[in-house]
């Protein structure tokens, strides 16, 4: 509808109306080349009438799509090599540099190339939720997900560097927890495919444009000196061990109801080699950022959208990946926005996992409390699915290889203890006469 035209505007990286069946199949090839240039993102294609009726009737389309705009990035352009031997000349003479990767490096693939450059200059990793699986948690340069959705030691190595190089990231407030970590004035370098991006937030001692992948590469060939910084990286690692320290004992808790640090635990050591685990937001997110430990080899898909996101996106990624694993983690009040999906899932066959844990609350205070005679499992079952109920932490584990090996789209639903709130982003400590 006209009416609504505009508002794709500002949620899409391109907005057209086909207004005569004859446009419809070269804007469609047209969005194709649109969404996969640069950032990555959507386009709309608003069909005239208020069921799309300018496509009812008969047309001849050549929908023969370009093999490069396929796949993202379409086209991999290379930063000034001047500014990749300014950027690795600022890592190499730094005392404590650190990396944050940001969901552009997930679009480019840079995980290898990540890894590789902080191998090779002995530098800290931390990732975004939107970067949670390009490096494994095991690695001994990872140090966390920073920011407000986080674990406290990605935020203390952040806060304790001398120089930060953002790789793909928005340094938008999530993932500098209100740009606090780092505070504004750190040195910090940034690589972006967007050139929008590059300052935006922290003012770069050098800024390169360009795709993650191919640019680390050049960053990689142009390292000519390896510095040591054993006391740097021993410092990184006190923060890494002091955290899973402090956490280790709630997360081996065999309390009833279950500790949400619990549910995080089993549902990270469960999760299948090749699996994509999609995020609800909020507690979701941060339980899962905090307590859940990813291996190579496995996707994590934050919230893109509002609470209630999860459910329905994973059942599009389910779609996405008939092949492989696809595991979706929300609360219940999450979970009871898009509930009716089920219906969905059941119709469409996506044998997806779907966890949700269980507490009866919507996690921000008592008025929140839901009724109790809700048993999400026999909701599942009721609507075509197949559900599962854990009420001992014991039980998740095998609940959820019943669900995987079921076949069917599967809920397991989890009881947790509705008291727990998890901790918010560590943030370096008021100075006096500030």
């Amino acid at each position: 509808n006209a009416e609504d035209f505009t508002a794709w505007d500002g949620v899409t990286k391109a907005n057209y109306s086909v207004d005569t069946v004859d446009r419809f199949g070269d804007l469609l090839r047209q969005a194709f080349r649109v969404s996969t240039s640069g950032a990555p993102g959507p386009v709309h294609l608003a069909l005239r009438g208020s069921t799309g009726q300018i496509l009812d009737r008969e047309a001849d389309f050549d929908l023969a799509f370009e093999q490069r705009f396929t796949h993202y990035p379409a086209f991999r352009p290379e930063a000034e090599p001047s500014d990749v031997k300014a950027a690795v000349a600022e890592l190499v003479k730094a005392a404590k540099p650190i990396i944050v990767a940001g969901g552009g490096a997930v679009s480019s693939g840079a995980g290898a190339e990540i890894i590789k450059l902080a191998e090779l200059l002995q530098i800290p990793i931390a990732t975004s939720l939107h970067a949670r699986g390009l490096v494994p948690d095991d690695h001994p340069l990872a140090v966390g997900v920073p920011g407000s959705y986080s674990r406290w030691c990605a935020n203390q190595a952040i806060a304790a560097a001398d120089l930060v190089f953002f790789i793909g990231s928005h340094t938008g407030g999530q993932v500098t927890n209100g740009w606090q970590i780092p505070k504004i004035g750190t040195r910090t370098i940034q690589l972006d495919i967007n050139p929008d991006e590059l300052g935006r937030n922290y003012p770069n001692v050098v800024s390169l444009h360009g795709d993650a992948k191919v640019t680390l590469q050049k960053m990689i060939e142009a390292v000519n000196a390896q510095p040591r910084r054993a006391e740097w990286l021993e410092q990184c690692r006190g923060y890494v061990s002091d955290f899973w320290a402090e956490s280790d004992p709630l997360r081996n808790s065999d309390a009833v109801p279950i500790r949400p640090e619990r549910i995080a635990r089993e549902l990270g050591e469960w999760l299948p080699s090749n699996a994509t685990l999609v995020c609800d937001t909020f507690h979701a997110a941060i339980w899962t950022a905090q307590m859940s430990r990813l291996k190579a080899g496995q996707n994590y898909v934050r919230c893109a959208g509002s609470l209630g996101w999860a459910f329905p996106a994973t059942l599009g990624a389910k779609a996405a990946l008939p092949d492989k694993p696809v595991i979706g983690f929300a609360g219940d009040a999450g979970f009871y926005y898009h509930m009716a999906e089920l219906e969905t899932a059941a119709r469409l066959k996506l044998n997806m996992v779907m966890v949700v844990n269980n507490n009866y609350s919507g996690g921000v205070a008592e008025s929140a409390a839901f009724q109790h005679s809700v048993n999400f499992a026999k909701v599942a079952d009721s609507m075509g699915c197949v559900g599962f109920r854990v009420e001992q932490a014991a039980d998740m584990k095998p609940a959820l290889d019943k669900a995987l090996a079921s076949g069917r789209p599967a809920l397991v639903e989890v009881l947790g203890n509705p008291a727990i709130r998890a901790k918010r982003g560590w943030v370096p400590p008021a100075v006096s006469g500030e």
